[in-house]
C-alpha cells in the first residue's frame, strides 16, 4: 500500500467520524431542550418563533483515527550489481613497418667489405715531351662472397692494373690477383691468399622490389676511417645505362649515394644480403646511382670460376623492351616482346636472318617479354646450340634457327 492510499483512507475515516459526531450532538441537544419545536428538532431555524434561547453547544474534540495507520518506509528493491565483462585488449597493428637497425646490419656486413688500391702504367703524351709511361693509382671497393678469399668488384676498378692491394676492416692487407673479368657486365673476380674470412650471401634477384630499402657500402672518395655507408631505396629495376665500357643491362637504380670509390662495393638489402654491385652514378642528375643486379652477378661469377671467363651463348644483337611508346613509334603489330635495335655483322643473328626492327616473342617456344627474360633463357644454352627464335616482322610471324656462339671479348 502506498503512502497516497494510506492518506486517503485516513481522510475518509476522519470524515465519517465527524459526521457521526455531529448527529449525536443534535440528538442530545433535543433531549436537553424540551421546548424546541419540530424545526429545531430537524436542525433547522424556526422563523416563526421569537424564542431567542440558545441550545447548549457540545464541544467536539479533535478526533484521532480509530485505526492506527502504520508509517512504513519501503525498502528499495536491491538491484544486483552487474559483473563487468573484461574487454580483451586488441593487439596493436603497426601502421608502418618498423625498420630493422641499419647499424646492426652494417656491423655484420662491414667485415666483408674491402678497400682496393690499384697501380697501373698508362701512356701519357704531350706536345713538348712526347709520350711516356707513368704510374697511376686508383681506389675502389670489393666484397668477399666466399670465406676462402674470393672477392667480386667492378672490371673498371682492376682493369689494366699491375698491382692490386686489398685492405680488410681488421687492418690486414693482401696483394690480390685476378681470377677473371667480364667487361660486358663490368664485373671481375679477384682473390687473396686462402684463409677464413667473413663473407656475404647474394639475395634472390626476384625478391627485390621498387621502393625497397637498400644500403650502399664502399670506399667513397678514398676517405680515411673506413667505408662510407649510405641509405636509400630502389628507384627502378632493369635499367640499362651506357658507360665507357659499353651498355650495361639489368641495372638497379637507387638514390643511395654512390660516389667515386664506391665502385665494386655491395648494395645490400635489410637482411644483409647482396642485391647488387655498385657501379656508377649518373652525371645527368644528382642522387641517382646504379648497381649491377645479382641476377647478372651470380651467373657471371659462376662462369668465371668455372672457365676463367664468361662463357654465355651470344646472339649478336642489341635489344630493348617493347613498351607502349615504342609500339607507337615503330608502328609494331605486337605490344610485348624484345625489339632488335642492332644486328652485329657476321654474328649469329645476322646469319639466322634476323633484322633490326624485328621483335623476338619467343625463344625455343619459351615466351619472352623482356630483355631480362631473354638473357635468362639464352644463358641456359651451351655455346654451339641451335635454337628456334620466334619473331614478329610487320604482320608476319616467323620462326628462325640461330646457333649461339661465344661472345667476343669487349663486345
Amino acid at each position: 500500500m502506498t503512502n497516497s492510499l494510506v492518506k486517503l483512507i485516513y481522510l475518509a475515516v476522519v470524515i465519517i467520524l465527524l459526521v457521526i459526531g455531529c448527529d449525536t450532538g443534535s440528538i442530545d441537544h433535543i433531549k436537553t431542550d424540551g421546548n424546541t419545536n419540530e424545526a429545531s428538532q430537524q436542525g433547522l431555524p424556526d422563523s416563526g418563533s421569537n424564542n431567542t434561547s440558545k441550545a447548549t453547544q457540545i464541544p467536539i474534540e479533535t478526533l484521532s483515527p480509530m485505526i492506527p495507520i502504520p508509517t512504513a518506509t519501503l525498502a528499495p528493491t536491491p538491484v544486483p550489481t552487474p559483473t563487468p565483462t573484461p574487454v580483451p585488449t586488441p593487439t596493436p597493428v603497426p601502421l608502418i613497418k618498423e625498420l630493422p637497425s641499419v647499424a646492426k646490419i652494417v656491423s655484420e656486413v662491414k667485415p666483408s667489405v674491402v678497400a682496393i688500391a690499384t697501380e697501373s702504367i698508362i701512356e701519357q703524351c704531350d706536345f713538348f715531351f712526347g709520350c711516356r709511361n707513368i704510374e697511376q693509382e686508383a681506389q675502389g671497393t670489393g666484397v668477399l662472397f666466399d670465406k676462402k678469399g674470393l672477392i667480386v668488384t667492378n672490371n673498371h676498378v682492376v682493369n689494366g692494373a699491375t698491382e692490386i692491394n686489398v685492405f680488410l676492416e681488421d687492418g690486414r692487407s693482401f696483394v690480390a690477383k685476378i681470377r677473371g673479368t667480364d667487361p660486358t657486365s663490368d664485373l671481375a673476380v679477384i682473390e687473396i691468399p686462402e684463409g677464413s674470412y667473413d663473407a656475404v650471401n647474394f639475395a634472390d634477384p626476384d625478391s627485390l622490389q621498387i621502393g625497397d630499402w637498400v644500403i650502399a657500402i664502399g670506399n667513397a672518395l678514398a676517405l680515411p676511417g673506413g667505408p662510407t655507408v649510405t641509405l636509400g631505396i630502389v628507384g627502378a629495376l632493369d635499367r640499362y645505362i651506357d658507360t665507357e665500357g659499353g651498355r650495361l643491362f639489368n641495372m638497379i637504380q637507387t638514390d643511395a649515394a654512390i660516389n667515386q670509390g664506391n665502385s665494386g662495393g655491395p648494395l645490400i638489402n635489410l637482411e644483409g644480403d647482396i642485391v647488387g654491385i655498385n657501379t656508377a652514378r649518373t652525371s645527368q642528375g644528382e642522387g641517382i646511382g646504379f648497381a649491377v643486379s645479382s641476377f647478372t652477378v651470380v651467373p657471371v661469377i659462376s662462369s668465371i670460376l668455372e672457365h676463367g671467363k664468361v662463357v654465355f651463348g651470344w646472339m649478336g644483337v642489341g635489344v630493348t623492351d617493347v613498351t607502349p611508346v615504342i609500339v607507337n613509334q615503330e608502328n609494331l603489330s605486337v605490344n610485348k616482346g624484345v625489339l632488335i635495335t642492332r644486328v652485329d655483322i657476321s654474328g649469329p643473328a645476322q646469319e639466322a636472318g634476323i633484322l633490326a626492327g624485328d621483335v623476338i616473342t619467343a625463344f625455343d617456344n619459351i615466351e619472352v617479354t623482356t630483355v631480362k627474360q631473354l638473357q635468362k633463357v639464352v644463358r641456359g644454352y651451351d655455346i654451339g646450340t641451335e635454337a628456334k627464335v620466334t619473331i614478329s616482322r610487320g604482320k608476319e610471324i616467323l620462326d628462325l634457327n640461330i646457333t649461339l656462339e661465344e661472345q667476343p671479348r669487349g663486345s
